[in-house]
């Protein structure tokens, strides 16, 4: 294996000293840090005596006083939950917009004399925000739903909630999460997108490799000192490490400045990361690029040149993009059937439980299941193309197809009229 450990370490630097490998590596973390120092700086400042919200939250305090005009005179009562002085009735649009000048209230709305029949009101605001304003009306919303029921409580409190479930999860106990808050889809979402931008890279990189050497015939000048096998296992071990180095930089940079941008960003505890997704997250990108990679590597040995290689990506990662697809049920619903089966089908499994994660804890037996039947996988892939791994395809090459790629990986004899 010493021939093997020579590829291993030539191809690590090579890598790792490239100026476009190490721009990326520092430049997709050190971009969101310096657009979390800037809102840091400029967005944190408190000094004027104003309360700002965070970039996912409204610019304005949502318990500040309102004011409205009920031209239909559908509001006979305000009902005892609302804090005395929140919303205040106002006699003309006049006395309403002068309160606003005022700063006594930051909008007011006007429930038209046709209300009951069409259920039209209007809410004027100074700074309107499409975000915050969508928020603001359910003070009203609530008040007109409780006048309309004759100011009864017991009848509003069962028009809210006619319905009384007790839910009992067979699964782990969990802290319930804000599905209202944007980061609840983001972070997940982020976090998918990430582990698959850098599967993708790494396992493309050992096909850039193989299928180049190829091409410019610096293969068969290996064929005459390192075996095929010791070749294949000193690739993907040398460039595994590469894509192992940006994932350990990359995610724990995501997660130290998450963490530090605790209250920058408003997270609510429930919505954290947790520390475990840092360690699977290795555990799957190893599993992952060693699955993939290895894919890639049969491929970058049948083809003739790194044109035909990278033509035959896009087939060949199309199981990795089924979690992409379904990013919203397995974020919305991560113990549901379909996405606890994506997170064990070993093509499927690195993303989806990764997503899977980041919303929520996942049952360890689940975990070892997954990485029990990826490990199975792998082993089938590294013996079909290790046999694949042979003199003659590594200097010769072909057109891909998946058919001829099928016929490789099954080991079945090519022969000359597919050579």
């Amino acid at each position: 294996m010493r021939n093997a450990w020579i590829v291993l370490k030539t191809e690590f630097i090579n890598t790792v000293t490239r100026r476009s490998f190490l721009l990326t590596l520092i430049l997709v973390p050190l971009v969101p840090a310096l657009i979390l120092g800037a809102i840091s700086l400029f967005g944190g400042d408190e000094s004027d005596g104003e309360e700002r919200g965070s970039i996912f939250q409204p610019t304005h305090d949502l318990t500040q006083a309102e004011g409205y005009i009920d031209l239909a005179n559908v509001i006979i009562d305000i009902p005892e939950w609302v804090d005395e002085g929140r919303l205040l009735e106002y006699q003309s649009a006049e006395a309403a917009a002068q309160a606003v000048s005022n700063r006594e209230i930051i909008g007011y709305y006007i429930i038209e004399e046709n209300y009951l029949e069409t259920g039209a009101i209007q809410y004027i605001l100074e700074d309107f925000n499409p975000l915050s304003a969508m928020e603001s009306t359910g003070i009203i919303n609530d008040v007109l739903k409780y006048n309309l029921l004759d100011a009864d409580q017991k009848r509003f409190d069962l028009y809210s909630h006619p319905v009384q479930v007790e839910y009992v999860d067979l699964t782990p106990n969990e802290e319930e999460r804000d599905n209202s808050n944007p980061l609840s889809f983001y972070l997940p979402y982020g976090v998918t997108m990430l582990f698959y931008v850098l599967m993708i890279t790494s396992a493309s990189l050992l096909m850039n490799s193989i299928a180049k050497e190829k091409e410019n015939r610096v293969m068969e000048i290996l064929m005459s000192a390192v075996k095929p096998k010791e070749l294949l296992a000193g690739k993907i071990l040398g460039l595994g490490l590469v894509g192992l180095l940006q994932m350990v930089l990359w995610m724990g940079s995501a997660f130290l400045m998450l963490n530090l941008g605790e209250t920058i960003l408003n997270i609510p505890p429930n919505l954290q990361l947790r520390p475990e997704i840092l360690i699977w997250g290795v555990v799957f990108f190893v599993l992952g690029y060693l699955m993939y990679g290895t894919i890639m590597a049969g491929v970058g040995a049948l083809v003739p040149n790194l044109k035909e290689a990278s033509q035959a990506t896009f087939i060949l990662i199309l199981p990795l993009m089924v979690p992409m697809l379904m990013i919203s049920v397995i974020i919305n619903k991560p113990n549901a059937a379909l996405p606890v089966i994506l997170s064990l089908i070993p093509f499927t499994a690195p993303n989806t439980m990764m997503t899977r994660m980041a919303v929520s804890p996942v049952p360890l037996w689940q975990l070892l299941l997954a990485v029990g039947l990826m490990l199975l996988a792998i082993w089938i892939l590294i013996r079909a193309v290790a046999g694949m791994f042979r003199a003659q395809l590594l200097v010769t090459g072909k057109k891909f197809s998946l058919r001829l790629y099928l016929k490789a990986l099954l080991g079945q004899d090519l022969g000359s009229e597919d050579i």
